[in-house]
């Protein structure tokens, strides 16, 4: 139980001029946003520093073209990107994504930063293959060497690392550092800083890498491109990127970390204030945006007296009362979270349950009150099977109206238990032990692996929440 390249060229001098001085057509202009929050009604903690440049990513499925929300350029896929895909915080449309093929790039109408002075430049990336040169993000360089490129490549050993390369006087300089996984999301971000000489790489805003960097003075810019590389094709990513930005600074490493935080995403809240009657005459509380509804059981009812919070509360009787969701509103096998508000009657006497996320033959998590030492207990199940092994965690009952919340933490490799926003136990959770438990969110029962309906609540639940993704502490206190 219980991570010297710019030719001095006529040539090359038009086609610069021609690059930085071109007007952005008036449907590129309209495509210059301001930050929107992601999809889910979660707003984005904004950064102390604005980009020059940068693209979501998060444009629908079949869009033309990727939106800029800083800087005046769109982006201008080929046939091997996608849009609409799900990004690093669990939200759709979140993130574009790339097939490695022939056709698989974004290109921009012009240069995104000046890379012979100081820069930063951020992307979520997802890899679907390690292990070999690849490009996320690159500004492409007229000559052999890009102005910048941020991507995956080897080790000597042959180990992937993510690195971070930059034009030199005698070729290029390189830092590397951490470890990309196929399929698992990190945040990248590259850093130059021409007074110290100095070139760094963050992963998931933590510094990994650090090297000596000058790029020349007389470096030739060109255009930005995310996906492949823009003078060796043979670099295209296979995977999906989003959040890209770009700033004509070194941005500070506290700014990079919140950057590198996977924000939760807020998938569905039931505020518990109105019931309706759907089909057949079954009664539901729907969620707010109207993703999964609670069907309500046995005797359960929104009662508006001494609610615990808002205008009503869910009442249950513990004689077969539950509320159970149409669909899950939780994918159990990422990162994520789910609280309630709860309220016992009186002094329980047996194991009742607050939440529960019911597979086929186990619950991936149950929260419980255990009246033999007064604790709130959750257990979460390491496969979907009736003796699977369990890890447990448990924290203090003292009666009253109290918050819960559970959350696992597929990176840190854990799961919590705060209560009344104090952690009051967490364990180790590997990422073998999670699975998806595709069935049905549960409140006031549970399944007890013998099938639904076992350990009914005797009280009163509200403003239950699910997340993709975890919760800060802050997080957690505001809720």
């Amino acid at each position: 139980m219980h991570v010297g390249f710019a030719v001095r060229t006529a040539l090359v001098a038009a086609l610069l001029s021609a690059a930085v001085t071109a007007t952005p057509s008036a449907s590129a202009a309209d495509d210059h946003l301001t930050p929107r929050p992601p999809a889910g009604g979660r707003s984005a903690v904004a950064t102390e520093t604005p980009p020059v440049a940068a693209w979501r990513l998060d444009d629908p499925n079949r869009s033309q073209r990727a939106a800029a929300w800083a800087g005046p350029y769109r982006g201008l896929p080929g046939p091997g990107v996608r849009f609409g895909d799900q990004g690093p915080h669990g939200n759709m449309p979140g993130a574009a994504y790339f097939d490695g093929g022939d056709f698989s790039y974004l290109n921009t109408d012009g240069t995104a930063v000046d890379t012979t002075h100081a820069f930063t430049a951020g992307v979520w990336v997802l890899p679907e293959e390690t292990g070999r040169d690849t490009t996320a993000i690159t500004q492409s360089g007229i000559s052999s060497t890009a102005n910048f490129s941020l991507g995956t490549t080897t080790d000597a050993a042959g180990n992937p690392v993510w690195s971070f390369t930059l034009p030199s006087a005698d070729g290029e300089s390189r830092v590397t550092g951490g470890t990309p996984r196929a399929g698992e999301w990190a945040y990248l971000a590259g850093v130059y800083e021409p007074a110290t000489g100095t070139a760094r790489l963050y992963v998931d805003g933590a510094p990994v890498a650090a090297g000596e960097a000058a790029v020349p003075e007389d470096t030739a810019l060109w255009n930005f491109v995310m996906g492949r590389d823009g003078n060796d094709r043979s670099k295209r990513w296979r995977g999906s990127l989003a959040d890209v930005r770009l700033w004509d600074s070194a941005i500070d490493p506290a700014e990079l970390a919140e950057l590198g935080r996977r924000k939760p995403w807020l998938r569905a809240y039931w505020p518990m204030e109105s019931a309706e009657t759907c089909c057949d005459g079954l009664t539901i509380i729907p969620e707010v945006d109207h993703r999964a509804d609670f069907l309500l059981g046995g005797d359960a009812h929104i009662s508006t007296d001494d609610a615990l919070a808002g205008t009503g509360s869910v009442s249950l009787d513990g004689d077969g009362d539950y509320l159970e969701s149409d669909i899950p509103p939780l994918d159990t096998g990422k990162s994520w979270a789910v609280s309630a508000k709860v309220r016992l009657h009186g002094t329980p006497d047996r194991d009742m349950a607050v939440l529960a996320q019911n597979g086929w033959q186990a619950d991936a998590f149950t929260l419980r009150y255990r009246p033999a030492d007064r604790t709130w207990q959750a257990l979460l199940a390491h496969s979907d099977e009736p003796d699977a092994a369990t890890t447990q965690l448990g924290g203090p009952a003292p009666g009253g109206t109290q918050t819960l919340l559970l959350q696992y933490d597929a990176k840190a490799g854990d799961v919590q238990l705060w209560i009344d926003g104090t952690l009051a136990d967490s364990a180790p959770y590997a990422a073998a032990d999670a699975w998806e438990a595709a069935r049905f969110l549960q409140a006031g029962r549970d399944s007890a692996a013998d099938g639904v309906g076992a350990h009914h609540l005797d009280g009163d639940i509200d403003e239950v929440r699910t997340w993709a993704g975890v919760l800060s502490a802050e997080e957690i206190n505001s809720l």
